[in-house]
């Protein structure tokens, strides 16, 4: 049985100083009885974790390798043959999207215990899987019906991914805005609710007074906002709350390996600022969060080098990504952008 009240809501939802070892009170205080969980892990950080919960519990603990097809269904088989009836996921973005996928295609709950956090995709319905061409695929995934965030470990994890946690909220006001871009030509109906969870998720964080990604109350600003990302995403039915022209380009980059193997919310976030700058948006706050965040603000930055013609076919490629979802980049021709690009390495050589 599926226990949720509504698709886009968790059931829990606890984000605290040392409660990562609290899970069962959780189900417990909400009259969830579950008989057979599997706690499910990653190879490194998050392991030691997983097995303290599941020694504690007296639960099954099941180590993820990766997050490709292979292991999704190696996973799958696993639950089936032990009649699972809840996952309990602890880890980052691999291991949380690999149980949002096989809790889908087997209809059995999740509930997330993130060690590290890098992305909105938390608790969003999307789950990323390599494909077998080792490329990503953005595949439906159940949403979990609780999450637990123990702050202290998240704070102890390595900054990088508390940057890139912080960059992906950020990109959210580029996403938002193409929304709005694209509603006002007839290319897109807009969910007044989802736009505005994604829009103060970004603004929360960049007008905060201190923006230190080693900052507990930061920190909790952080998670919070990837929440809301993930309830807006679940709300619009879609990922374009919190994806637009900046994600299209990252994810080109990542199709045509121009990139230097940076983190998705860092990478999503250097774009964003030049997307920004596309649609005559960019201000100052935005730059200041992003050096206050150390995110770079200039994406090629994090490319190989570019030359006009990698630049251009980056930018047609990008265009292909999302076939129908309209942006930014479909306002101007690509040797525009181009231009655009030069005006805005100028522009923010002097920020």
């Amino acid at each position: 049985m599926i226990y949720r009240q509504q698709s886009y809501l968790p059931i829990i939802f606890q984000v605290d100083e040392g409660i990562i070892y609290d899970i069962s009170e959780y189900l417990k205080r909400n009259m969830l009885l579950f008989n057979k969980v599997l706690v499910v892990s990653g190879k490194s950080f998050s392991k030691k974790y997983a097995e303290e919960i599941a020694r504690r519990n007296q639960w099954q603990l099941y180590e993820l390798a990766d997050n490709t097809e292979a292991d999704i269904e190696q996973l799958k088989q696993k639950a089936i043959q032990e009649n699972i009836e809840l996952f309990v996921s602890v880890g980052g973005g691999k291991v949380i999207d690999a149980v949002k996928r096989v809790s889908l295609l087997i209809q059995v709950n999740n509930l997330a215990v993130p060690t590290i956090i890098s992305n909105d995709g938390l608790i969003s319905p999307i789950s990323v899987i390599k494909n077998k061409f080792g490329k990503t695929d953005s595949l439906p995934g159940m949403m979990p019906m609780g999450v637990v965030i123990d702050i202290d470990i998240i704070k102890d994890s390595p900054i990088k991914f508390i940057r890139s946690a912080a960059g992906d909220i950020l990109s959210n006001v580029s996403a938002t805005n193409d929304w709005i871009l694209a509603f006002q030509n007839n290319k897109e109906k807009m969910n007044d609710i989802a736009f505005h969870l994604s829009k103060s998720a970004a603004n929360s964080l960049i007008h905060f007074d201190e923006i230190n990604l080693k900052s507990k109350p930061f920190l909790r600003l952080v998670v919070q906002g990837q929440i809301n990302s993930g309830i807006a995403m679940s709300l619009a039915g879609t990922s374009r709350p919190c994806s637009g022209s900046e994600h299209l380009i990252s994810h080109a980059i990542d199709h045509l390996d121009y990139g230097k193997n940076t983190l998705h919310g860092t990478q999503v976030a250097s774009i964003s600022l030049f997307t920004l700058y596309l649609q005559d948006k960019l201000e100052e706050k935005h730059i200041i969060y992003a050096k206050k965040s150390e995110i770079p603000l200039d994406f090629t930055d994090l490319t190989i080098d570019l030359s006009e013609n990698l630049f251009c076919k980056l930018i047609d490629t990008a265009r292909e990504m999302r076939p129908g979802r309209f942006t930014v980049l479909d306002c101007f021709s690509t040797p525009e952008i181009y231009r655009k690009l030069l005006a805005f390495k100028q522009f923010i050589a002097i920020k």
